[in-house]
């Protein structure tokens, strides 16, 4: 759900997380999606050629607090029903936290 950029490896800074894997010419994974990188992972791509990444862009707080809530909404309106149903509830939560977990 996170927005991505391609960027030059000259660009990117120690912190940013990878959304795509790299990998080197043969096709080999150099280094998988989702890891933070540190310096020294940019410093070993740059010895081995690589020019750009694909990074997870961060997400405003004010951007991330409206995509919570409109997940929030979307979930009640599904539970309208049932959500006050003890069995239900549970249901209810664990969908939430996944949804939750996937804007991150």
């Amino acid at each position: 759900m996170n927005d991505t950029q391609e960027q030059a490896l000259d660009t990117t800074v120690p912190g940013n997380v990878l959304a795509k894997p790299v990998t080197d010419a043969g096709g080999a994974v150099l280094l998988p999606a989702g890891l933070t990188l540190t310096e020294a992972h940019l410093d070993s791509l740059r010895r081995r050629g690589i020019a750009t990444l694909t990074v997870v862009l961060a997400i405003d707080p004010a951007e991330l607090a409206r995509r919570r809530e409109k997940i929030r909404l979307r979930i009640m309106h599904l539970f309208r029903h049932t959500a006050d149903d003890p069995g239900s509830q549970a249901l209810l939560h664990a969908v939430l936290a996944f949804r939750e977990e996937q804007l991150k």
